[in-house]
C-alpha cells in the first residue's frame, strides 16, 4: 500500500521520499519502480517533508510514530503534518497522536479503505479526521481521494475498524470454512451451492481469497486492533480468533520461504 500510494502521488507530480533503513530488497525494488526517492533516515524526512503519511503494519504504527517524533525533535520542518494512515483502533491512534503532538507536530487520524492504486484503476478512499483533516485533503490535487470527516481524532480509525471488521473477518471465515469443507469431503458441493445461490459473494470471494496469503502478516495486528475497538463486547473474541487464523497462514507462508 505504501509504495502504491507513493507511486500514485509521484505519477501526479508530487515528490515522495521514504527511508529504506531496515527494509527488504523487495521493498527497495517496489520503491524504485514507484519513483519514490530513498533517503538516509527518518531525520532526513523530518527535515525535508511538510507532510508525512505513515503506512506500515498496524502493530508498528505507534513505534514508527515514536521514532519519527524523536527524529523530528532534532530539527524537523516547522508545522509538519503527520497523518497516521494505518488500520488501528481509535485508542491506538490517540496514543500515536499524543506522541506526535508532544514533539511539536500536527496530527491527522487517517484510514485507507480500498486496494492500493494501480495503473488504470482509481485508488482507495483515505478518510481523515481531526482539526487538520482538510489540509490533508490538499493531496487530492496529486491524485488521491482524501475524504475529511466532521469529527475528532479517532473517527477515521473507527470507520476503518468497522469496515475491515466486516470485510477481512468475512474473508477469513470464508477461507476457513471452505478449507473445512474440503477436509470433510464436501468442498465441491459447497462451491457449487455458492455459485448457484450466492453469486455476488462468489465473485467477491474470488477477488478476496487470493489476497490472504501475501497479506496475512499485516492482517494479524489489524484483527487485534479491531478486537480493541470492540473491547467489552463478546464479538471481540471473534477478532482474536481471526488474528490467530491469520497467524497460521502467515507462518505457513514464512515456512515456504
Amino acid at each position: 500500500m505504501g509504495s502504491g500510494v507513493g507511486g500514485h502521488l509521484v505519477a501526479h507530480g508530487a515528490e515522495v521520499w521514504t527511508t529504506l533503513a531496515g527494509r527488504s530488497a523487495a521493498s527497495a525494488e517496489r520503491i524504485r519502480k514507484a519513483g519514490i526517492v530513498p533517503v538516509e533516515d527518518l531525520a532526513a524526512i523530518a527535515r525535508g517533508c511538510p507532510v508525512v503519511l505513515s503506512i506500515v503494519p498496524p502493530d508498528r504504527a505507534l513505534a514508527v510514530a515514536q521514532a519519527f517524533a524523536g527524529a523530528y525533535r532534532d530539527g524537523g520542518t516547522p508545522g509538519l503534518l503527520y497523518a497516521d494512515c494505518n488500520a488501528v483502533a481509535p485508542e491506538t491512534t490517540k496514543r500515536v497522536g499524543a506522541a506526535i503532538a508532544a514533539a511539536g507536530m500536527r496530527y491527522v487520524d487517517a484510514s485507507i479503505i480500498g486496494a492500493a492504486p494501480q495503473m488504470g484503476r482509481s485508488g482507495p478512499h483515505i478518510y481523515a479526521s481531526g482539526p487538520d483533516a482538510a489540509e490533508l485533503a490538499e493531496l487530492n490535487a496529486f491524485g488521491l481521494e482524501v475524504r475529511p470527516l466532521d469529527g475528532p481524532i479517532g473517527h477515521a480509525s473507527a470507520l476503518k475498524m468497522s469496515y475491515a471488521g466486516i470485510t477481512k473477518a468475512y474473508t477469513g471465515i470464508a477461507a476457513a470454512m471452505f478449507a473445512a469443507a474440503e477436509r470433510s469431503g464436501v468442498g465441491p458441493a459447497l462451491q457449487r451451492e455458492f455459485e448457484e445461490h450466492q453469486q455476488a459473494l462468489t465473485g467477491w470471494l474470488a477477488r478476496q481469497l487470493p489476497q490472504i496469503e501475501p497479506k496475512a502478516y499485516r492482517w494479524i495486528g489489524e484483527m487485534r486492533e479491531i478486537g480493541t475497538f470492540c473491547a467489552g463486547e463478546p464479538v471481540a473474541q471473534i477478532y482474536e480468533g481471526m488474528a490467530q487464523y491469520y497467524e497460521g497462514v502467515a507462518a505457513k507462508q514464512a515456512a515456504k520461504g
